[in-house]
């Protein structure tokens, strides 16, 4: 009975999860932004580690992590807290094949998480198309396309700025959108 149960509520899943994914799209107005971006870009950028050069690592424990399928290839970043190993930060950037591809897995992101608030539009902070949210705990999180890259970074802490890390990452990926490869 319980398999049972189980196959019916994934079925229940599968079948909304388009209707979420439309749900998104339409929240978050994507029609009128697909497949935009904010500089032509000489090319997609290929997949990059996460650059960790202004994070926090030092005597951090960090945990990095790779998935691939055939339209997007994801490096997450975890670093957590040397004492009382609590995770501090977490970082993916998914690769796409292409711009709209990426603005979708955006739109999936916020059909896949519960709608307990709509984030803001905050365009102008990092990437082509740009959007936070900030709860008094201490959590914090900035989702952006910039090119052919979706970036999710949250921060579980009041001592980081997920939207400091944005403008860092997104300055790495527009180097690597609009540099010619072997510059």
């Amino acid at each position: 009975m319980k398999k049972l149960v189980g196959i019916i509520l994934a079925g229940t899943l599968l079948c909304h999860g388009d209707e979420f994914l439309d749900d998104a799209m339409e929240r978050y107005d994507f029609a009128s932004w697909a497949g935009t971006t904010n500089a032509a870009y000489v090319s997609a950028v290929p997949m990059m580690d996460v650059p960790t050069i202004s994070l926090p690592t030092n005597g951090m424990s960090t945990f990095a992590k790779f998935m691939s399928d055939s339209e997007y290839q994801e490096k997450d970043l975890l670093i957590f807290s040397p004492s009382n190993k609590i995770q501090l930060l977490e970082i993916k950037m998914c690769f796409a094949t292409n711009v709209l591809s990426a603005q979708t897995a955006l739109m999936q992101h916020f059909a896949d998480i519960p709608l307990v608030r709509q984030y803001s539009v905050t365009n102008g902070l990092a990437g082509d198309r740009c959007y936070c949210l900030t709860l008094s705990n201490g959590f914090s999180c900035v989702e952006f396309t910039r090119n052919n890259v979706f970036v999710d970074i949250a921060t579980y802490t009041n001592s980081l700025s997920a939207f400091d890390i944005a403008v860092q990452l997104d300055a790495a990926i527009l180097n690597a959108s609009t540099n010619a490869p072997g510059r």
